[in-house]
């Protein structure tokens, strides 16, 4: 096989290979925290990921993984929730209660959010190169907020250049992993500014 097919193999599962885990090599990147961590649910609130419908499933999830308060038990018991705004003053007790600030502004939430997919890439559970999209397309519409997001979003662009002009995948994909290792390593002092 010619190089140009070995190229255009690599990029056949660029996007849905499956990921796998880089921990031992990375072994300074916090783990992914929990689906249900308050601070990143706050995070997901704040940017619209979540709607008021999800909460009371939420809530229960929150209840059986032992965060327990009375806002959380009645957040889990609503029956009648068709929006949001049914559940914004609930919600900002439930961070209240959990001693998480909030509101967030929007860059805050979104960096949370990129430091969760970042930690999530490096253990084994999303492809690099499908978070990097959605870091550079879905969360930051472009506009990256730090030089590590910036440096993503390069190596990402770079994957377009012509054969001829690019640096190897492998190379990219290193360099990617590094950069990935580097925003999952953010402290939440670093996040929240």
């Amino acid at each position: 096989m010619g190089t140009d097919v070995d190229a255009r193999e690599d990029f056949l599962d660029l996007y849905t290979k499956p990921p796998t885990s880089l921990a031992a090599s990375y072994p300074d990147v916090p783990v992914p925290d929990p689906s249900y961590s308050p601070r990143l649910l706050a995070a997901q609130w704040t940017v619209h990921d979540l709607y008021g419908e999800d909460m009371p499933r939420i809530a229960a999830d929150l209840l059986e993984a032992g965060h327990d308060t009375p806002t959380t038990r009645r957040l889990a018991g609503e029956m009648n929730v068709r929006s949001s705004s049914d559940v914004e003053s609930l919600m900002v007790r439930m961070f209240k209660e959990f001693a998480v600030r909030y509101p967030l502004s929007h860059t805050e939430a979104n960096l949370i959010i990129s430091r969760q997919i970042a930690r999530e890439v490096i253990a084994g559970i999303r492809n690099p190169w499908a978070a990097a999209n959605k870091l550079e397309i879905a969360i930051w519409g472009w506009h990256a907020p730090n030089s590590t997001l910036g440096a993503i979003f390069g190596i990402n662009e770079a994957v377009d250049i012509e054969l001829k002009y690019r640096p190897p995948l492998e190379t990219l994909r290193n360099e990617l992993l590094d950069c990935f290792a580097s925003l999952a390593r953010l402290t939440d002092e670093e996040v929240v500014q």
